[in-house]
């Protein structure tokens, strides 16, 4: 009887993109103000179920428990089983995503960093190791209640700030890592932010020129 239980490589690998995506200031201003309509926390963790599922469709099937004799004939890259995206890969997706999800375009390099922090927890995660994981976690775990304090310029002027509020609730569910999200997740299937001379974070929509 088959089974659609996750491998514990893809748990691990979504509990790390849930964390790195949360600590992303680009993204989590844009879930915090909704920029992306009433289900931007939604988007966001649909974005890490995207990802998943480019990493995931370069595994090797379950069924390549192959005896000695049939390895010996079995082809070394399965037609079947697709390369693992590379870093220029993720940072495109990214960058499109974020752009058509939420309406913002991206300058400021993050979205290469992030793509960047993407291959590592992959690496890891096939690797079985949960170091980085869990320090991006405790990250995560010390910013509940708090936002990076930024400026919007939508072309009209306008200036936010937030700070240690969550009132709304706008945001994702810290505490779900590893519990309801990942499962739910896995089941599933341009200039901002710059930081200015005062430490803020500006952000800049599309429409505002």
């Amino acid at each position: 009887m088959a089974t659609d239980v996750p491998s514990p490589t893809l748990i691990l690998f979504a509990r790390g993109l849930l964390a790195r995506f949360e600590l992303w200031p680009a993204l989590r201003i844009a879930v915090h103000q909704n920029w992306g309509g009433p289900q931007s926390a939604q988007k966001q963790r649909w974005l890490a179920g995207v990802i998943t599922d480019e990493f995931e469709a370069s595994l090797p099937p379950p069924s390549a428990s192959l005896t000695a004799l049939d390895s010996l004939h079995a082809p070394a890259h399965p037609s079947h089983t697709l390369q693992e995206p590379d870093t220029e890969y993720i940072e495109t997706m990214l960058l499109q995503i974020l752009d058509d999800e939420f309406e913002v375009a991206l300058e400021d390099g993050s979205a290469f960093d992030v793509a960047r922090d993407v291959l590592r927890l992959w690496n890891d995660a096939k690797e079985g190791k949960d170091g980085y994981v869990k320090d991006l976690e405790m990250q995560v775990d010390r910013m509940k209640g708090k936002m990076p304090q930024y400026e919007v310029d939508a072309g009209s002027g306008s200036d936010w700030e937030d700070s240690d509020d969550d009132e709304d609730g706008s945001g994702s569910d810290d505490e779900d890592y590893g519990k309801e999200v990942v499962p739910q997740l896995l089941d599933h299937a341009k200039k901002a932010p710059q930081t200015d001379e005062d430490g803020f974070t500006i952000v800049k929509r599309k429409g505002g020129k």
